[in-house]
């Protein structure tokens, strides 16, 4: 394989392999001239001549491009130059492609691009406008958080594993999981997130609810009903695992955070602490923060000597846009007598919808969490074990990281670009993740309404706090901001839905 084989975003494979190529069928003749002494590059040039021709309706949806090596030649540039355009529209969902298929124009891009295949309106500079309901109005823009581009999970090394695995015949697999998968998932964490652990120490769970399920259920269970069991939650923090504790029969303890993430000079002792401390050090969920290692190393001090289990949600970590992923908290800790517990998940950086994530555990923690296992049985069926197996084996889930971290990093720029200037509005710092908070002096139901009159579903800022009425007074931030907040979600969304709902976004916030 070549370098763009390894590295190119979703580009087919007759149009990256020096030999053997599988030629696109009845390629378009495009009429795309280049100037060499323009203000733009050559490869934006080339990008912004094939988002005019999808508006002009010269190139429809499905309809394949040239090859990068044609094209090249055909426009007398470096191949680097259609590499780095067609990379750029991939990104924005205007092409698709995959190995042995031409790159073509995204097939479902009406749905994305209502305005290709149509004449271009009398105004092209202004916002392109989604499709209007029979009542007239435009259709809601759903900017969630929480919520991964899904569609560039689909490639043929994806497909590969998912058949592959379903020949594998279907024998009980350990209640840890399955060994190859643990193996995989141990060396995934190795390279991507410096963490060093055997295999052993890992344990396959069904995403990270179910993960933090266990380890509720294990703790719970050694108190014997003698008192509820206390799980110290960051406040903000992240909802839906605060309603799994309380669901659990869980008392929760606040723990206070600021923009550098949890602080570790505010944490209860005594009486008061709690018995399991869920905390995001990587990446502070919804406010962004990455812990400093002095406060990482004063969180360890403060759990060994409490008797605290630190249990850190490495949610998505791995989508970072500033620098590279930081280490786990749990590389810190000591791997056999250690305080910290890691919880993560393939949802963000793959689908919600596979269901499969894993706790890394020390020895004494990983035989009781097994032994609650061993009651409850193995959640995870055997044909998704086999099958991520096969797709860590096959180095393409670090193909992929990269991938999305290109779309997702080119997104993020669209929402600083589109609210990061705004005099009403802060954005909190977004060096990565698929969210993003958006502070503004308006009152927090008066935000919200304003959201839905613009038709953004958009996530209240007040859900994210243990103490819902402290988060208008800008308590997580030292009191440095007053009125209500938002988070929403952008990773999931296509270049041109994106660009309207960011825009329906500065009318309400104006």
């Amino acid at each position: 394989m070549d370098y763009f084989q390894i590295h190119f975003q979703g580009i087919a494979l007759d149009h990256l392999c020096e030999t053997g190529p599988v030629r696109p069928a009845s390629a378009p003749e495009l009429p795309v001239a280049l100037d060499r002494g323009g203000p733009l590059g050559l490869p934006q040039q080339l990008a912004q001549a094939v988002r005019a021709l999808i508006e002009q309706g010269s190139l429809r949806p499905g309809d394949p491009l040239p090859s990068t090596r044609a094209w090249a030649a055909r426009l007398e540039v470096s191949r680097g130059t259609v590499v780095a355009a067609y990379e750029q529209l991939a990104a924005e969902g205007y092409l698709v492609g995959e190995a042995g298929s031409a790159t073509r124009i995204n097939p479902s891009l009406p749905a994305a691009h209502p305005a290709a295949g149509r004449p271009r309106p009398a105004n092209p500079t202004g916002p392109l406008r989604l499709p209007r309901r029979a009542s007239g109005r435009p259709a809601a823009i759903d900017m969630l958080p929480g919520q991964p581009a899904t569609d560039l999970l689909r490639t043929p090394a994806w497909r590969r594993a998912w058949r592959t695995a379903s020949d594998v015949e279907l024998a009980p697999l350990p209640i840890e999981g399955d060994a190859r998968l643990r193996r995989r998932i141990a060396e995934h964490y190795r390279r991507m997130r410096g963490l060093s652990r055997d295999a052993d120490r890992f344990l396959v769970t069904a995403g990270g609810r179910e993960g933090l399920s266990l380890v509720l259920q294990t703790l719970h269970s050694e108190l014997r009903g003698a008192r509820p069991l206390r799980v110290g939650v960051e406040s903000p923090g992240y909802p839906s695992l605060r309603r799994a504790a309380t669901r659990l029969g869980a008392e929760l303890v606040p723990l206070e955070v600021d923009r550098a993430g949890l602080r570790t000079d505010l944490l209860p002792s005594g009486g008061a602490r709690p018995d399991l401390a869920i905390v995001t050090p990587s990446h502070q969920y919804p406010l962004g923060g990455s812990l400093p290692v002095d406060r990482r190393l004063e969180l360890l001090e403060w759990a060994q000597r409490e008797g605290v289990l630190l249990l850190e949600d490495d949610y998505d970590s791995e989508l970072r846009y500033v620098g590279q992923p930081l280490p786990t908290l749990t590389a810190l800790d000591d791997p056999e007598a250690g305080t910290v517990a890691l919880l993560g998940t393939f949802s963000k950086t793959m689908a919600p919808a596979l269901g499969l994530g894993m706790l890394c555990a020390s020895g004494a923690l990983r035989d009781r969490l097994l032994a609650t296992r061993a009651d409850l049985g193995t959640p995870v069926s055997a044909v998704v074990q086999h099958a991520l197996a096969d797709y860590l084996a096959s180095g393409e889930l670090h193909r992929h990281t990269a991938r999305v971290r290109r779309a997702y990093r080119h997104r993020r720029d669209l929402v600083l670009e589109r609210l990061g200037e705004l005099p009403a509005a802060t954005v909190s710092p977004m060096d990565g993740g698929l969210h993003a908070v958006i502070r503004t002096g308006m009152p927090e139901e008066a935000l919200l309404d304003a959201c839905a009159r613009a038709r953004v579903r958009v996530s209240p800022g007040a859900a994210y706090w243990q103490r819902p009425d402290t988060a208008a007074n800008g308590e997580a931030d030292g009191g440095e901001s007053e009125g209500g907040s938002i988070v929403i979600g952008y990773a999931h969304l296509a270049d041109a839905e994106l660009r309207e709902g960011l825009d329906r976004l500065r009318r309400a916030l104006g």
